[in-house]
C-alpha cells in the first residue's frame, strides 16, 4: 500500500463506526401455506403453533412490518457516511479551533450508528423467530445475504490494498485471504465481521433472552436497566477479561480480546440484547418509548452537551493546536450511557419522524435504508471521490462546508450505485430465468 493510502487507512480506523446491516424484516407476502398434507415441499409448511417455513426458513406467522426501521437504517447509514467524512477532514492541514469543535459536534450526532444498527438486528431477529429457529437454514440465509455481497466487495479492496503482490507469493496469498476473512482489506469491513457473529450465536443468545425473560416475569425492565448498568461498569473494567482471554492462547478466541478487539461483538452485546427486548415486546415498547418522547430527547441533548464539553476539554492550545476525538471511542463508560440514550431517542425520533415528515423526504430516507448494506459497502470507494469532487469545486471554502458537501455527494453517490448494482443483479437473474 501507498504510504498516504496507509496513513488514511489508519485515520479512518480510529474513527470507524459500522457498517449498515440489519435483519431484514419478514417477507410482505410469503407464499400462502400448502393445503396438500402430501406436499413435499417445505417452504411453507406450518408447524403446530402455525409459524411457516419459507425458502427453508422457520418464520414466525405473518406480522405487521415496523415502518420505522427502514428510517432508522436511512438515519444510521447517513451518521456513518458522516462519521468517515469527519475522519477525513479531522486531520486536514491548518484546521482551525472553530472548524475543529463543529466537527466534534457533527461526529458526536452521528455515533449512534454501531449501537442503533446493532439494536435494529436484535429487535428484527427477536420480532421474527419467536416460533424457534432452524439454525441450518437461519445460517445459509444469513451467509447468502451478508457474506456474498460482502466477498466481491472485500476482494476489491483488499486488490486496492496489495496490488499485485497478492498473487506473487505464498505469503501474499495468506494476507490477501487474512484481510478478507478479519475485514480489515477496508477501515470500514470490521463491522461486517462483527456482527456476523451475531448471527452465528443467535440460536443460543435466543435461548438465553428467553430463559432470562421467563426466570425475571414482571421485572423483566429493572433487569434490562441492571444490565446497562452492569455494562456501563464493564466498560470501564474490561482489561482483566481481555488480558484472561488473552493470556488461555486459545485461537481465533483469544485473538478476538486482543488484536481485533475492535471487531469482537462481546463488547456490543448489550445493544443486541435491548434490540432483543423491543422486538419480544414491540407493541408495548413503542407506548413507552412514545409517553416518555420529551423526556428521551432531553436526555439525550444532556449527553450530547456533556460528550461536546469532554471533546473540547480535550483539545491541546500550547504550544500548538492538537485536536483529538478520542472521548468518542465506543468502548468507555462515558460512552456506553450516551449510546443506550441515543438508541432511545432514535427511536423516538423516527416514530415521530414516520407520523410527521414530509412524504417526499420520507421516501428519500427510506430508499437509503432500503439500499444501505450495498450502499456500506460502497461508501469507502465512493468518499475518496466525493472529497475530491468537493475540494476541486469549493477549494476555498471552509472545512465544514467542503465536509457537508462531501457527505452529500458520497451519500446520494452510494446509494445511486447500490441501486444500479441491484438492477443490474434483477436484470441478470431474469436472463437465467
Amino acid at each position: 500500500m501507498q504510504p498516504e493510502l496507509q496513513l488514511y487507512a489508519l485515520r479512518m480506523k480510529s474513527f470507524h463506526s459500522c457498517y449498515i446491516i440489519a435483519e431484514p424484516a419478514a417477507p410482505r407476502d410469503p407464499p400462502p401455506p400448502s393445503k396438500c398434507r402430501g406436499e413435499k415441499n417445505h417452504r411453507t409448511a406450518y408447524n403446530e403453533k402455525h409459524a411457516y417455513r419459507y425458502k427453508g426458513e422457520l418464520m414466525s406467522p405473518r406480522k405487521p412490518v415496523i415502518e420505522e426501521i427502514d428510517y432508522l437504517r436511512g438515519f444510521a447509514f447517513l451518521a456513518v457516511v458522516m462519521q468517515h467524512v469527519v475522519g477525513h477532514y479531522a486531520f486536514e492541514p491548518k484546521l482551525q479551533l472553530a472548524d475543529g469543535v463543529l466537527l466534534g459536534i457533527l461526529l458526536m450526532l452521528a455515533k449512534f450508528a454501531v449501537p442503533l444498527f446493532i439494536f435494529i438486528t436484535g429487535l428484527v431477529l427477536f420480532y421474527n423467530y419467536d416460533s424457534g429457529v432452524a439454525y441450518g437454514p437461519f445460517l445459509r440465509k444469513r451467509s447468502r445475504d451478508i457474506l456474498l455481497p460482502y466477498l466481491p466487495w472485500a476482494v476489491l479492496y483488499a486488490f486496492i490494498v496489495m496490488g499485485g503482490s497478492a498473487f506473487s507469493s505464498w505469503e501474499g496469498l495468506q494476507k490477501f485471504g487474512r484481510l478478507l476473512f478479519t475485514g480489515e482489506a477496508s477501515y470500514h469491513l470490521w463491522y461486517i465481521v462483527m456482527t456476523f457473529q451475531l448471527y452465528l450465536l443467535f440460536p443460543l443468545l435466543r435461548k438465553a433472552v428467553l430463559w432470562l425473560d421467563r426466570r425475571a416475569g414482571r421485572s423483566g425492565a429493572a433487569l434490562l436497566v441492571f444490565g446497562g448498568l452492569l455494562y456501563v461498569w464493564y466498560a470501564g473494567h474490561h482489561s482483566l477479561v481481555d488480558e484472561t482471554m488473552i493470556g488461555l492462547r486459545i485461537p481465533v478466541l483469544s485473538d478476538l480480546f486482543g488484536e481485533y478487539r475492535d471487531r469482537n461483538s462481546w463488547y456490543f452485546l448489550y445493544y443486541f440484547v435491548l434490540g432483543a427486548a423491543a422486538g419480544l415486546y414491540l407493541p408495548r415498547w413503542k407506548e413507552w418509548i412514545v409517553r416518555w418522547h420529551y423526556v428521551i430527547i432531553a436526555a439525550y441533548a444532556a449527553v450530547n452537551l456533556y460528550l461536546l464539553y469532554r471533546i473540547v476539554s480535550h483539545f491541546e492550545l500550547h504550544p500548538e493546536l492538537v485536536m483529538r476525538y478520542n472521548d468518542t471511542f465506543l468502548v468507555q463508560p462515558h460512552m456506553a450511557v450516551f449510546l443506550i440514550v441515543s438508541v432511545l431517542a432514535m427511536h423516538a425520533m423516527s416514530i415521530r419522524f414516520g407520523n410527521l415528515a414530509p412524504a417526499r423526504l420520507k421516501r428519500l430516507i427510506k430508499q437509503a435504508g432500503s439500499y444501505s448494506y450495498t450502499a456500506y459497502l460502497a461508501h469507502a470507494l465512493v468518499l475518496q471521490a466525493a472529497v475530491w469532487a468537493a475540494d476541486l469545486t469549493a477549494p476555498a471554502a471552509s472545512v465544514i462546508v467542503r465536509s457537508v458537501l462531501s457527505f452529500l455527494l458520497c451519500a446520494a453517490g452510494s446509494v445511486g450505485a447500490a441501486m444500479l448494482l441491484r438492477r443490474a443483479a434483477q436484470a441478470w437473474q431474469k436472463r437465467r430465468a
